[in-house]
C-alpha cells in the first residue's frame, strides 16, 4: 500500500483509467481520477472523482494533498499539469517525455537525434516550408497534424503535390508532418514496464487496423528471434533516452525489406497491450500500479496465444450487440461503460485465448462477424 497519502492519481478517465482503476483496486489501492468529462468511465468506479479542466488550480491542490504520485491515461493530457505536478509529487510518465510524445515533430526529431531509424520526414510550419517541398518525387506521403491526432484523425494520405496543398488547408492546423508512407509489411507494439532500475518487456503483438484505427491484435507476433531483439534494444535505447518510468509502447512498421522503423512513442498502457489482462501472469495495468506503488515485479510470460479485437460504436447502431450469448470461458469481454455509441468509439473489447493462435485468430473472426 502507498505510505502516507491515500490515493494514486490518475489524469485521465477513459477505457485505459478504467481498466488501470479496476486492477488497482484488485491490489489494494485507492484511485483518484481527474477528468473534464463527468460520464468518464474511470470516473464512475474511482475512489475518489475529480470533474474538472486538467488546469484547474483547485483540482491540482486536491492531488497533491490527497496523493503521493501521479500517472496519465493519454498523451494529450497538458504536460504543463504534469510540470505542476512534479514540483510537489512524483508523476510518472514525467512531463518531458509527455511533451515530446504529443507532438509529431518533437517525436521524430528526438528518434533522429538518438539514431532511431523513422520514415522520412518533414516539417511544415509555415507556407514557405509546404511550397519548398513540391520538388517531392517519391510519393505517396502522409501529411499529419502536430498534435491531437490519433486512430487516423488529423491525417490524409497525398500522393502528389497538389494533394498536399488541399489537405493543408482541409486540415487546419498550423504545425504539420509530412512522412513517406511506408511500404508496409506489418505493423507491430512492444509494451514494457519500466522501473527506473529495471525494464520488463511483453511479448510483441502484430496488429491489424481497418481505417487507422486498431482491429485486432495477436500475439506472439510473426517475427523472428532477430527482429524481436532488435525492437527490444531500440525500446530500451528509447526509454532510457527519455529518462522514463512508467508504462510505454512504441508502435513500429517493419516494410517490405525488413527494415524496422518506429512509427510512435505512446507513453501510458496502450490498445494493442489489452491481451495482457488475460494472456500474460502480469498485465501491463499490473506493471502500472507496481510502478506506481513502489512494488517490485517480474516480467511477463504469454500464458497462451491470445487474439484481441477491439469493439467500435457502429455495432451498437440499432441496438447493443448480445454478448451473453457467448458463453466459451477462453472468450473474455471487456466494455467500457460508456453512454454513448459513436462510429469509430472504442466501446469495449474482447481477448480470445487459446493453445493455437490459428484457432484463437479463427473464434475472434467467427464472433466479430456474428456481432456484425
Amino acid at each position: 500500500m502507498l505510505s502516507n497519502k491515500k490515493f494514486i492519481a490518475m489524469l485521465g478517465g477513459g477505457q485505459l483509467g478504467l481498466m488501470f482503476t479496476q486492477i488497482a483496486q484488485k491490489k489494494g489501492e485507492k484511485v483518484l481520477v481527474l477528468d473534464p468529462d463527468s460520464d468518464c468511465p474511470a470516473g464512475k468506479i474511482a475512489d475518489k472523482f475529480i470533474n474538472a479542466d486538467y488546469l484547474d488550480e483547485e483540482a491540482l491542490r486536491t492531488i497533491v494533498n490527497n496523493c503521493e504520485v501521479c500517472t496519465t491515461e493519454f498523451e494529450n493530457i497538458p504536460f504543463k499539469t504534469l510540470e505542476i505536478l512534479e514540483k510537489k509529487i512524483k508523476v510518472y510518465p514525467c512531463s518531458e517525455a509527455l511533451k515530446i510524445s504529443q507532438n509529431r515533430i518533437l517525436e521524430k526529431n528526438f528518434l533522429k537525434k538518438i539514431n532511431i531509424p523513422t520514415t522520412e520526414y518533414f516539417e511544415i510550419k509555415s507556407k514557405k516550408e509546404l511550397d519548398r517541398l513540391s520538388n517531392i518525387s517519391n510519393w505517396p506521403y502522409i501529411i499529419k497534424t502536430s498534435t491531437f491526432g490519433y486512430d487516423g484523425k488529423g491525417q490524409k494520405i497525398v500522393s502528389n503535390f497538389q494533394e498536399l496543398l488541399n489537405a493543408y488547408i482541409e486540415l487546419e492546423s498550423k504545425d504539420f508532418i509530412l512522412e513517406r508512407k511506408v511500404n508496409l509489411k506489418k505493423e507491430v507494439s512492444q509494451v514494457a514496464a519500466s522501473y527506473g532500475d529495471e525494464i520488463f518487456f511483453l511479448p510483441i503483438s502484430e496488429n491489424i487496423h481497418i481505417n487507422n484505427i486498431l482491429h485486432k491484435s495477436l500475439v506472439p507476433a510473426d517475427i523472428n528471434n532477430e527482429v524481436n531483439t532488435s525492437i527490444r534494444k531500440i525500446t530500451e535505447k528509447i526509454i532510457k533516452n527519455l529518462n522514463y518510468k512508467g508504462v510505454i509502447c512504441i508502435e513500429f512498421f517493419i516494410d517490405e525489406n525488413e527494415t524496422i522503423l518506429v512509427n510512435e512513442i505512446a507513453p501510458r498502457t496502450h490498445n494493442s497491450g489489452h491481451y495482457s489482462i488475460e494472456g500474460c501472469n502480469i498485465s501491463q495495468f499490473e506493471h502500472q500500479v507496481n510502478i506506481l506503488s513502489n512494488k517490485k515485479s517480474e516480467d511477463s510470460i504469454l500464458i497462451s496465444p491470445a487474439v484481441m479485437i477491439n469493439l467500435l460504436g457502429e455495432l451498437w447502431n440499432e441496438k447493443a450487440p448480445d454478448f451473453n450469448a457467448i458463453q466459451d470461458g477462453n472468450v473474455h469481454i471487456h466494455l467500457y461503460n460508456k453512454t454513448i455509441a459513436k462510429k469509430g468509439r472504442k466501446m469495449g473489447h474482447v481477448t480470445i485465448i487459446n493453445d493455437s493462435l490459428k484457432s484463437a485468430n479463427d473464434i475472434a473472426d467467427q464472433l466479430f462477424k456474428s456481432l456484425n
